[in-house]
């Protein structure tokens, strides 16, 4: 298969060439609409190390970068950092796009001089991209851009989980009235995510705004008592371990006109993220663990920890700011798993071996240890601990140990010896409690803080 017919391979072909093929823009630009999330990452950052490789594209792509950011956040990642390598030139190509197109996106900016002040006014606000320090808050745009986002949406003819506009709508009106907000704004288009469909919203609680993520879950619709029964008992106890820092907050949720969640709002996940230095990841990793240390005494198994379960508000506007890691969906893939597939719901690169054989023991307290020790694999050498088809990740998880993390990557020894333990095979091998595990990580970071 050609490069221009897998999009994997042409990113990956921009990404690692030596001579960059300015050419390869306009199917760049298309690949930040595919229905893939990584693909339209990837063709982001293509797009802007063709733009570092050939300045000269940068007064074209401007405009064709700024017409998507209404519906796409890789355009706008691809926007914001052209925008900080070119400001001159972006500043000059936005003023004659808003003017020919009479302004409707509207982006507050400026010419970066130096300073925390000048980069985050030239960056567009995206929701949780407060400056409270815990990143809970929302700014917006301007006061029409919710209208202009929710026309665009109305324009764009997704039909993900094929929903009519008109039913959206109403079911929408219908939450808004039935939560506990005391008004919800839809910001963007609806994308598909694990376990559902998701709304960028601003939701709004005694004049204080909330970046909210409205979910709507898969499978919950024609299926019997007994699945609703259980996935409601997992919302109501990730509701009561929604105040465990480091553990994403369930605002509210309702099974009425249809189950419905409302969330933060995150903008991605550590799959998405690229490799930290060890400290970082030490950091990052001790963070998890001691929120699952705090679900286990609560009596809540997580069930489904892996790289796409451990979500970030994506929103820095300097690059030395530290995101806290947040614990996704926990307990629903205990429901999730008995009625549907489970590796649609969980990464298998990251699954414990007991989901691949009974005769390893029941999904518990040792199988969120298991993939607490694949998501420190992951943040240590930035790859998952098995890699290949779900076959041969199989085999592999019952037979062999992935690979010591020193040998992928720059990682103190002691690294391997607390990887090598948490995904033990055995459960009786693995650390006795998250808790443990969190002490280990934590004389890796030293006087690191």
């Amino acid at each position: 298969m050609t490069s221009e017919r897998d999009p994997r391979a042409l990113v990956a072909e921009v990404l690692t060439a030596t001579d960059v093929d300015r050419d390869r823009v306009p199917r760049l630009l298309d690949l930040l609409d595919d229905g893939d999330r990584q693909v339209r990452l990837g063709a982001a950052t293509a797009l802007c190390v063709v733009a570092d490789a050939h300045p000269g594209v940068v007064a074209s792509l401007v405009g064709r970068l700024a017409d998507r950011t209404d519906e796409s956040l890789a355009a706008e990642l691809a926007l914001e950092y052209v925008a900080d390598r070119y400001p001159a030139v972006v500043e000059d190509r936005l003023d004659r796009w808003e003017t020919s197109l009479g302004a409707r996106h509207e982006v507050e900016r400026s010419t970066p001089t130096g300073g925390t002040d000048n980069r985050e006014r030239g960056r567009t606000r995206v929701a949780g991209s407060g400056t409270d320090g815990d990143g809970r808050q929302v700014y917006t745009d301007d006061e029409d851009e919710d209208d202009q986002r929710r026309a665009a949406d109305d324009e764009d003819g997704n039909t993900i989980g094929q929903r009519p506009r008109a039913a959206d709508a109403e079911w929408r009106s219908l939450v808004e009235y039935e939560s506990r907000f005391d008004s919800l704004a839809v910001l963007a288009p609806r994308e598909r995510r694990r376990y559902g469909d998701t709304y960028r919203t601003l939701g709004v609680v005694d004049e204080t705004e909330h970046a909210v993520a409205l979910r709507l879950l898969d499978g919950v619709e024609g299926t019997d008592d007994a699945f609703r029964t259980a996935l409601s008992t997992r919302l109501d106890e990730w509701q009561t371990v929604s105040d465990v820092e480091n553990v994403l907050t369930l605002y509210d949720w309702q099974d009425e006109p249809r189950l419905w969640l409302a969330t933060e709002y995150t903008a991605e996940t550590l799959a998405d993220r690229e490799r930290v230095p060890p400290t970082e990841a030490a950091w990052h990793a001790e963070q998890l663990a001691e929120a699952v240390a705090t679900l286990h005494e609560r009596g809540v198994v997580h069930a489904g920890i892996d790289a796409e379960s451990v979500a970030y508000y994506g929103n820095v506007i300097a690059e030395s700011d530290r995101q806290p890691p947040l614990l996704d969906n926990p307990g629903l893939l205990s429901v999730y798993r008995h009625r549907f597939d489970p590796s649609q719901y969980l990464d298998p690169h990251y699954a414990a071996p007991e989901y691949y054989q009974r005769r390893f023991g029941r999904i518990d307290h040792a199988t969120d240890i298991y993939g607490l020790g694949a998501v420190c694999y992951r943040l240590f050498t930035g790859q998952p601990p098995y890699t290949g088809t779900f076959d041969a990740v199989r085999e592999a998880v019952l037979s062999t140990d992935p690979p010591e993390p020193s040998a992928v990557a720059d990682v103190p020894p002691a690294v391997d010896d607390i990887v090598g333990k948490a995904m033990a095979r055995r459960k009786l091998a693995r650390y006795e409690t998250a808790a443990h595990l969190r002490q280990e990580l934590r004389s890796l970071r030293g006087d690191d803080e």
